[in-house]
């Protein structure tokens, strides 16, 4: 397969990459996994010093990598700006806290044969990182900051459609600092990706991706038995209660489903009104929609961007229609989209039956599926009736109303008053469909660790304390 960077506004083809060949690929592997004997022993002061200095030049660099990303992924500048800035403060944040996250604890216990243990954290080794297009700098920045600081090294392969933006990242880093091998990106075909989900030198799995990808990598390497953490789709869940405040509401439906044009896997793509406030927020969504501008999405005028490609926005048309011949009613609103393009036109997707297939789908795209409901029961069943559970949110000026329904909703994080998002200081992750394991925080640092834990009934264990690594 050949990694290809095309414009989704212009068409037009900026460059193309091949394939590696098997003895350039054999030759990056072993390479990571010497730099492993190396950056394992390295102290947390360095790692810290190398990630702090990638975030600096993430900052200094933001106008050309914000440019690039834009044109390689076709979103808006003023997202790609954002999302330098958060590729910054994940390694910082990273850096300024895998001291603390990794750091030796003690287990006081009172079993008599066993003894005191001690807790500390190792790195497993090379970390092999498959990540999507659609934010690809945050994308390959959310796990690698955390693993190198956990002194992993790292293989990525990247989307086929965004090669310059991991170019790009892989430079920033040894520009960093960062010791050759530590991380390389690779551009592999599939049955090379194969080889690496089964190869005995890589010791982890990490993917971000579709849920029927994420099962064919997840069982790849299941059975190869290696650790693997699977960021896989959604369909979130906006709940807006009868107290919720519209204006806070609107806000938070568009940023939701229309950043990115709605190519976001945590994001909210089903809107569960309740029925005294739902004929005024379609009312508002559509008003507020129609104020965007499409335009180049280079332009920081532009509000409204097309998506990664026509293939891409193909799918979602087909999804508004399969909806439609199911009995939904679909209403475009917003801006006139450009015809025998990238752009889709944003859509209300309402009268969705619980027996339409859309129902249960995954709509990578500018579309609001919109429900009104009477009671919490019919809300939550709506709400946790799909097979993900990646994330929610929750629209109430009553903390209590937020805390109780937070607790009920079946995801992996739930927003109150703002849209479901990510955060490098919050684990994230998913349930059910949406997949298992955490990123970012101190979850995502010790995803890849051996925790391992010594012990001991016959020596003293607090002074074995004091003389544990902290490196």
């Amino acid at each position: 397969m050949a990694y290809v960077s095309k414009n989704p506004y212009s068409n037009e083809v900026m460059a193309e990459f091949e394939t590696l060949t098997d003895v350039e690929f054999e030759a990056k592997i072993a390479k990571a996994e010497e730099a492993f004997k190396t950056w394992k022993e390295t102290s947390f002061a360095t790692r810290a010093q190398i990630l702090k200095k990638a975030a600096k030049l993430f900052r200094e660099r933001n106008q050309e990598l914000a440019a690039l990303n834009t044109k390689e992924t076709g979103k808006l500048i003023t997202i790609s700006l954002w999302e330098n800035q958060m590729c910054a403060d994940i390694f910082e944040y990273n850096a300024e806290h895998a001291a603390e996250f990794l750091a030796p604890h003690y287990l006081k216990t009172e079993d008599q044969l066993a003894g005191d243990a001690i807790g500390i954290y190792q790195p497993l080794g090379t970390i092999y990182e498959i990540e999507p297009w659609n934010v690809p700098f945050f994308q390959m920045a959310r796990p690698t900051a955390a693993q190198l600081m956990a002194g992993n090294t790292v293989v990525l392969k990247h989307s086929s459609n965004v090669p310059q933006c991991a170019l790009a990242f892989e430079k920033l880093l040894l520009d960093a600092g960062l010791p050759e091998g530590v991380f390389q990106n690779l551009f592999v075909d599939y049955e090379q990706s194969d080889r690496l989900l089964s190869d005995p030198r890589i010791s982890g799995v990490t993917i971000t991706g579709s849920t029927e990808v994420g099962r064919e990598v997840a069982a790849k390497a299941t059975h190869a038995l290696k650790k693997n953490v699977m960021e896989l789709g959604g369909s979130d869940a906006m709940v807006v209660l009868p107290d919720a405040d519209m204006a806070t509401v609107i806000e938070g439906a568009l940023l939701g489903r229309l950043t990115n044009s709605g190519q976001v896997c945590l994001a909210d793509k089903r809107m569960l009104i309740h029925e005294s406030l739902y004929q005024t927020f379609l009312d508002e969504l559509t008003k507020a929609t129609n104020e965007l501008t499409i335009g180049d999405p280079l332009e920081e005028t532009t509000s409204y961007g097309p998506l990664c490609s026509k293939k891409a926005a193909a799918k979602v048309k087909a999804q508004i229609q399969k909806a439609v011949s199911h009995g939904a009613k679909a209403t475009p609103i917003g801006p006139e989209v450009p015809a025998d393009s990238a752009w889709v036109q944003a859509t209300l997707l309402t009268e969705v039956t619980q027996d339409n297939p859309i129902a249960k789908e995954e709509i990578f795209g500018p579309v609001f599926m919109v429900f009104s409901y009477k009671d919490e029961a019919e809300m939550l069943a709506l709400a946790n009736g799909t097979p993900f559970g990646l994330g929610a949110s929750v629209y109430t000026t009553d903390p209590k109303k937020a805390a109780a329904l937070g607790e009920k909703l079946e995801a992996g994080a739930i927003s109150i008053n703002q849209p479901t998002m990510a955060s490098y200081a919050i684990p994230f992750g998913g349930i059910k469909d949406s997949g298992y394991g955490r990123e970012m925080s101190f979850s995502g640092m010790r995803e890849f660790t051996n925790e391992k834990y010594l012990n001991s009934a016959k020596i003293d264990m607090q002074a074995v304390f004091e003389n544990i690594s902290r490196k």
